[in-house]
């Protein structure tokens, strides 16, 4: 094996290994990120919900609370 040879393996033997790491990285924080927004998503819907709820009964409860003269 000549030097050259040598060199040109190690470097695409680089390239490669380097190649592999970012694109790992790339998908670990692609999954981490989709997650991250579908939980915020649900959170937000529930919280959401929640008011609707909420504002709901009060408007019930102040529909049948009798007015005084």
């Amino acid at each position: 094996m000549t030097s050259a040879t040598h060199e040109t393996n190690l470097a695409k033997t680089t390239l490669r290994a380097v190649g592999l790491l970012v694109g790992c990285c790339v998908v670990f924080v692609g999954v981490l990120s989709v997650l991250a927004v579908v939980l915020t998503g649900r959170a937000v819907a529930s919280v959401q919900e929640g008011e609707a709820k909420t504002r709901t009964s009060e408007t019930t409860a102040a529909a049948k609370k009798p007015l005084s003269i």
